[in-house]
């Protein structure tokens, strides 16, 4: 018997919504934990694991799970517990995603417990919807039911970086 996944809605933005979750349970249920994530509604899975955990954590098929599914799959690995290597790329990274979500396309969010990155990543996509850092993590942890992110070197990057999130250059 397969069970649902636990997908927290975040925000409405525009015609489609910011999700996040824990990684998706892989095993004997894994394709029915990926036709349940579709069923939600959801037309994106950004996967922020490494490609050595996403193998160590069964998930190295999620690709291909999701394609099988009729959802998009992107992958921007960071190091568990972790920070993005470049604030100017993750600004980018963030708006495009923004404005896809905007567009209508649902989109879910994990890493490995979907807090830490998924928190950033998450935080990131709504200090383009008009948050700020602290309310943007206020609101996650609100839909997600527990403190994100992980760190409190995570939640100072986006506050110390959120003009670079935001600021032109993440939109050229």
């Amino acid at each position: 018997m397969a069970f649902k996944p636990d997908i927290y809605v975040v925000e409405h933005i525009g015609s489609g919504f910011l999700a996040v979750m824990a990684r998706p349970v892989p095993g004997e249920w894994i394709e029915d934990e990926f036709k349940n994530i579709a069923a939600f509604g959801i037309g994106r899975v950004v996967s922020l694991l490494e490609p050595d955990e996403a193998k160590e954590l069964g998930l190295a098929r999620e690709a291909q799970l999701c394609l099988s599914n009729r959802m998009e799959f992107v992958s921007y690995p960071i190091a568990d517990r972790g920070l993005p290597a470049c604030a100017k790329e993750f600004g980018r990274f963030c708006y495009e995603l923004y404005g896809s979500i905007a567009g209508g396309q649902n989109t879910v969010v994990h890493c490995r417990a979907g807090i830490g990155r998924s928190g950033i990543i998450s935080a990131g996509i709504l200090l383009h919807a008009g948050f700020e850092p602290s309310e943007a993590f206020s609101r996650i942890s609100e839909a997600r039911r527990i403190a994100v992110p992980d760190t409190d070197e995570q939640r100072s990057w986006v506050s110390d970086n959120h003009l670079t999130i935001v600021g032109n250059n993440a939109r050229d």
